[in-house]
């Protein structure tokens, strides 16, 4: 569906107008997400909409038509696709705690569409969402190397940072936490431990580790980090590696499973982020 231009203006203006004046205490966001590499393999990309307020959605791309596929009707649910490759989500009501709306966009023929969810937060509104596919580094396979060391020999370990406020997660009758943290510069790696709290159950299967930081203008980057993976004491341990952007700070990581995404725990800052 296409909107007229004086239709999309009043949209975009009162999206300002109330983000100006405030709405409940809630915080009013503007992020990037890193799209993964993989949509079908780990949960979707979640958006956080509110009635009387309009999203956009930016791709970078023009989004060809049937490119946007609502996987549930919704009535209270309005896609607005733009010929700039931007889409404009819209809800006529808000939805109840843990309700979702699920759709998907194919954002260039040939590869798998992206999933995403609305979902409807009392504490943020997203204002404008970037979605950027992922882009490597030229370190990265480095960075696994040395991933695959620390996962080699879990007890001659550097001595780490221990993340005192990052949560365990319980999933399934299985347990995750990020037991330590080590800091190359921007280069991170933390390790996290996966246990089974039944006897002779298998341990919940961790998909996907995203991390999310604050940049400097004050937007939300969210990503993917790169995992690896092993066996030790009895236990699955993963190593997370990426590298934190410049100026970013407050790093907070959230760990996903096939279809239950994490919330996000801080982890501790390195020398170089200035965050308290």
């Amino acid at each position: 569906m296409r909107p007229g231009p004086w239709l999309l203006l009043s949209l975009l203006l009162s999206t300002l107008a109330v983000a100006r004046n405030g709405s409940g205490g809630r915080s009013f966001q503007i992020r990037t997400l890193v799209a993964p590499s993989r949509p079908g393999e780990v949960p979707p990309l979640e958006l956080h909409a509110s009635a009387g307020l309009t999203t956009l959605v930016l791709f970078g791309s023009p989004l060809k038509s049937g490119a946007v596929e609502l996987l549930e009707g919704s009535g209270s649910v309005q896609l607005v696709r733009l010929d700039d490759g931007s889409l404009v989500v819209a809800l006529s009501r808000d939805l109840a705690p843990g309700e979702q709306v699920p759709f998907t966009v194919a954002v260039e023929t040939g590869t798998e569409p992206l999933r995403f969810v609305l979902v409807t937060r009392r504490d943020a509104v997203d204002l404008r969402v970037q979605v950027v596919r992922t882009q490597e580094s030229t370190g990265e396979d480095a960075a696994e190397s040395v991933a695959r060391g620390l996962l080699d020999a879990p007890d001659a370990r550097t001595t780490l940072v221990l993340p005192r406020g990052t949560k365990e997660r319980s999933a399934l009758g299985s347990q995750a936490q990020a037991q330590s943290v080590l800091w190359m510069g921007r280069r991170l790696f933390a390790i996290v431990a996966m246990r089974s709290q039944k006897r002779g159950a298998p341990p919940w299967k961790l998909v996907q580790a995203r991390l999310r930081a604050t940049l400097a203008d004050g937007a939300l980057l969210e990503w993917p980090a790169r995992l690896v993976s092993g066996i030790a004491r009895g236990g699955r341990l993963h190593v997370l590696t990426s590298v934190l952007p410049e100026g970013a700070s407050g790093l907070e990581v959230a760990l996903d499973g096939e279809d239950s995404p994490g919330d996000y725990q801080p982890l501790p800052p390195s020398e170089m982020d200035g965050s308290p």
